[in-house]
Order: structure tokens, then sequence, then C-alpha cells
């Protein structure tokens, strides 16, 4: 008597599975295409929406280094004035001391 391997066993045990499941049938075919459509239009929205995003937040990004380049210059014009105030309050500090000492 000769046996089988398993892997023979499954084969066909694989194989009748198939052919008793059989064919898929007509709407079957015509439900899967019409997830397949919705999946592929819902993809492309979101896909649209993204670049939408993106767009916003270039914008965004542009807005911002903007922001910061005029934010830059306000404190150097700031460091600059606070420089001339420490040299003023210098000078009205010698020109009192200055005229203490008369």
């Amino acid at each position: 008597m000769q046996t089988m391997s398993w892997t023979k066993k499954a084969a066909i045990v694989a194989v009748g599975g198939l052919l008793l499941a059989g064919c898929a049938s007509t709407d079957d075919v015509k439900r899967a295409q019409a997830t397949a459509d919705q999946a592929l239009s819902a993809a492309q929205s979101a896909g649209q929406r993204a670049d939408a995003a993106m767009s916003a937040a270039n914008a965004a990004s542009a807005k911002a280094d903007s922001a910061m380049s005029a934010a830059n210059a306000a404190a150097a014009k700031a460091d600059a004035a606070s420089s001339k105030v420490d040299a003023l309050s210098d000078k009205v500090d010698k020109m009192f001391a200055k005229g203490l000492r008369k």
C-alpha cells in the first residue's frame, strides 16, 4: 500500500475547496468593482485634500518666516535704542556728578 505525503493531501483538499466554492457570479464581480471604484474615489479625494493642506501649510510657513524677519528687525531696533538710552544715561550721570563737584 502506498501512502500520500501530507503536502499532496493538502493540495488535493485546496483544489477541492476551490472547486466547491465555484466561480464568482456577475453580481459579485459588479459589487467588487463598485467597492473598488468607491475606494479609488475616496483615495483621490483624500489626495486632493492632502494637497490643499500642504498648500495651506506652505503659505502659513511663508507668513511665519515673514513674521520672524519682522520680529528680528524689531529686536535689532530695540537693542540699538537700548544702547542709546544707556549712553544717554551715562552722559546724564557724568553731567550730574560734574555739577555736584562745583
